[in-house]
């Protein structure tokens, strides 16, 4: 079974909290009263989700983090605070591997959380790791005073520093502070450590305020809900576990605008799996050319785990736009695998979305050991037989 690990230094609030998610009966709780009892624990059993308050006593959310970054990389992680949380103009509000939760909430809210971050991982989406700029607030947020060292996929490596919770100094190979602390600031796939800040480093040579690296802003809500005690917010076992009726779904998946352009793959595995897609795309297109019941379609795109706009269109008939239709995809792709296992279908392998027009087929598609885990998404026309080209897609597993 799964385990979920909750760290607060209030009592009241870790009892409460974790009476609420044990009536769910999904996954295993456990709680630490404190950051060095956390790492205690994590230290001699792996967690599926971490959630921990940015204030924990003896070693905060941040040090957690660090140590997650680097010893855990695959494991979601929820940081809950008191004061508000980023709200991100891009709209890249929460990334797969690192969410902000405000309190106070209601149990159900991190319930939702926790089952997309356990799905997210399920699908392979733990590759992603957690991202700079979802993490720099909470620097600003802790007021901290430190370097902070990271790296990056493609073994890059920077450092960053910080006083009071402002970014002073950077330094990235070659480029100028300014340069080396934007760069920094965009990676993602994260591993970071903190350290004191060298006397040499307490001069203000950075000029852009942190949040704008994040490109964010600090938002609080405006109606905050009270905290439900655990016997209100759940009902009994049954229903706690159809908690896609009940409870807010939380997206834990990059955003992007439909009219944003698509990066080009950096260097390393992005590029490897954009080659490794582009692969499977010519070889979906040829099987389903070869049948007069299967021509009549109008995308074939393979996508990444989280749906997450790497997809790679056939060159062929004219197509909607597979940016904007996977982005709308993506809350019901995230959601569809905690829903599957509650009704006791186990590991979701495949989805099919009907309407008037024709039939969207998503396939998982096996990969190589160590690769990136693919799906397909098919767009059938009204003339395609839909059933034959889940079957063809599934003779590529």
């Amino acid at each position: 079974m799964d385990k979920v690990l909750i760290v607060d230094g209030d009592e009241a609030f870790l009892e409460q909290t974790k009476a609420g998610l044990e009536k769910v009966r999904q996954f295993e709780v456990l709680t630490a009263a404190d950051g060095r009892q956390a790492l205690s624990l994590l230290s001699k059993q792996p967690v599926s989700v971490l959630a921990a308050d940015i204030e924990t006593p003896s070693l905060d959310a941040l040090e957690l983090l660090s140590y997650m970054s680097i010893n855990h990389t695959r494991t979601p992680c929820i940081v809950m605070t008191d004061r508000g949380k980023p709200w991100f103009k891009k709209r890249i509000s929460q990334q797969s591997f690192l969410y902000h939760l405000e309190k106070p909430f209601q149990v159900g809210s991190l319930v939702s959380a926790i089952f997309v971050g356990l799905n997210l991982r399920d699908e392979g989406a733990g590759a992603q790791g957690m991202n700079m700029a979802t993490l720099l607030p909470l620097l600003e947020l802790q007021q901290k005073t430190c370097r902070m060292k990271v790296k990056a996929a493609g073994k890059r490596m920077g450092f960053l520093y910080f006083e009071n919770g402002e970014i002073i100094d950077a330094h990235c190979g070659d480029l100028s502070v300014q340069e080396a602390a934007g760069q920094i600031a965009s990676w993602n796939r994260i591993s970071f450590s903190f350290s004191d800040l060298p006397r040499r480093r307490t001069r203000r040579r950075v000029k852009t305020k942190l949040m704008d690296f994040a490109d964010a802003t600090w938002s609080t809500s405006a109606k905050p809900a009270d905290p439900l005690p655990a016997s209100e917010a759940w009902g009994d076992g049954e229903k706690a576990r159809t908690f896609e009726e009940d409870f807010e779904v939380i997206e834990l998946v990059e955003e992007i605008e439909p009219d944003q352009q698509e990066p080009e793959p950096g260097p390393g595995d992005e590029a490897e799996v954009a080659q490794n897609c582009r692969e499977v795309v010519k070889q979906i297109a040829s099987i389903l050319e070869q049948s007069e019941e299967t021509r009549d379609f109008k995308i074939i795109a393979v996508v990444d785990s989280r749906l997450a706009f790497q997809a790679l269109q056939y060159e062929g008939t004219k197509k909607p736009d597979t940016r904007a239709l996977t982005q709308k995809l993506a809350p019901f792709f995230n959601t569809s695998a905690p829903a599957a296992k509650s009704a006791g279908l186990g590991p979701v392998s495949g989805l099919t979305l009907h309407g008037e027009n024709g039939v969207l087929v998503l396939q998982e598609l096996a990969v190589e050991p160590g690769q990136s885990p693919l799906w397909s998404l098919v767009l059938c026309g009204p003339r395609c037989n839909w059933y034959f080209v889940k079957t063809c897609l599934e003779s590529l597993i």
